[in-house]
């Protein structure tokens, strides 16, 4: 994905925010399904908000 096409996301699917922030797919969804992460679902899909998704610093960078 590039720079264009990251600046019009506003809402990005569990598995593609995991590979932008370095997170298993596994917490990311039990993050979302318990509340602790900021989402929206669309019927069965969970809907992050990029806003949150490139601001959060990926899990390299935290200690």
């Amino acid at each position: 994905m590039n720079e264009i096409e990251r600046e019009q996301r506003r809402f990005y699917r569990v598995k593609e925010a995991c590979a932008i922030m370095g997170v298993p797919p596994r917490t990311m969804y039990h993050l979302a399904e318990t509340g602790q992460i900021p989402c929206r679902r669309l019927g069965s899909v969970i809907l992050l908000p990029a806003s949150w998704v490139e601001k959060e610093p990926t899990t390299s960078t935290r200690r």
